[in-house]
Order: structure tokens, then C-alpha cells, then sequence
């Protein structure tokens, strides 16, 4: 359960530090951040949770994962446009950072479990 605590820690370093640059828009980083934090954190769960079984296993549950992100992802942020009025910039910078620095914590955590 350790990279769920890392997660959570690049989460809340991305959240402290855009709104300690520009406080205003504190709400667009955060709704940026919400979303691929909630998905990597539970994928990363799964990932953990299947790690004892073979490998297929896992490559089954990042296939779906995959596949889910690509959905959700598309309907929060059409959701955000047309419902939420907001400045799309901090939201993008945020969203974009977060989604990288997440899923490359997964790369790492894959790379792991695969050499153990």
C-alpha cells in the first residue's frame, strides 16, 4: 500500500504547490487533480490486489483500466465544459501534470512487481 501513500503525496504536492502560485484558481487545480488521482489510486489497488497471480492477471486489469479511463475521462471532462464555468488553463496544466506524474508512479510500481 505504499505507492497509494506516494500517490497521495504527489497529489497533495501538485495541489499545494499550484495554489500556492496562483490561489485563485485553487478550485479548477483541484477538479485537474480529482479525477486521475481517484483512478490511479484505484487501479493501483487492483494492481496490488492481483500482484501474487500471475501476470496475465495484472495485464488484465490494465487493459480494463485503460479502456474505463478512456470513458470516464472523456465524459468528466465534457461534463466539466458544458456544467462548470471555469479557467481552462490551470485546469489542463493541472490535469495533464497529475495524469503524468500518476501514471508514471504506475510505470514504476509495474516495473517493480514484474523484476520481483
Amino acid at each position: 500500500m505504499r505507492p497509494i501513500i506516494y500517490l497521495t503525496a504527489i497529489a497533495l504536492g501538485f495541489f499545494g504547490l499550484g495554489t500556492g502560485i496562483r490561489p485563485e484558481y485553487s478550485l479548477e487545480i483541484f477538479w485537474g487533480i480529482f479525477l486521475p488521482y481517484i483512478v490511479a489510486a484505484i487501479e493501483l489497488f487492483l494492481v496490488l490486489q492481483y500482484r501474487s497471480n500471475d501476470s496475465q492477471s495484472i495485464t488484465k486489469v490494465l487493459i480494463k483500466g485503460f479502456a474505463g479511463k478512456m470513458v470516464l475521462f472523456g465524459v468528466y471532462i465534457t461534463t466539466l465544459i458544458y456544467f462548470y464555468s471555469f479557467e481552462p488553463y490551470p485546469f489542463v496544466f493541472s490535469f495533464s501534470g497529475s495524469f503524468l506524474a500518476f501514471h508514471t508512479l504506475e510505470a514504476l510500481v509495474l516495473k517493480s512487481l514484474f523484476q520481483s
